[in-house]
């Protein structure tokens, strides 16, 4: 991950630390006049989604697709589970948790939702601002 996505990802670091942002919400099912029912489906807040384009434009997750080792494995979960771990996350570190995140979603869904709501994506926003070389406000 280069200084200039490091810099687009940390843009978002006061968006997602201002105590008004949102995540997103359900959608409600519809039944067309035809009969053909859509199932709900969490939609992202526009900040959020915002925050999600960046992450694909700038292409994080092509430069994250080796497998890493065990204990690698254990340490990026962990701090999957725990964003305040993030402060000392390295660059490629934070590229492979949101490629696992952007991935997870595609799988389960929610977990981009559940990312933005336990403080992940703020901390990555936040430790993007830092490696950077700009302060998170």
């Amino acid at each position: 991950m280069d200084l200039a996505t490091l810099r687009n990802i940390a843009a978002f670091a006061p968006i997602l630390a201002d105590p008004d942002f949102e995540t997103g919400a359900w959608t409600e099912p519809r039944r067309s006049a035809d009969g053909v029912i859509t199932m709900p489906w969490f939609r992202l807040s526009e900040p959020a989604s915002a925050f999600v384009t960046t992450i694909a434009k700038e292409d994080v997750a092509a430069h994250y697709l080796a497998p890493v080792d065990d204990e690698a494995r254990i340490a990026l979960m962990h701090m999957v589970e725990h964003p305040s771990a993030i402060a000392d996350a390295s660059v490629e570190q934070i590229g492979w948790i949101l490629t696992y995140v952007l991935r997870a979603d595609r799988f389960t869904e929610r977990s981009l939702a559940r990312a933005f709501d336990t403080g992940l994506m703020r901390a990555i926003a936040e430790r993007a601002a830092v490696l950077g070389n700009g302060e998170p406000t």
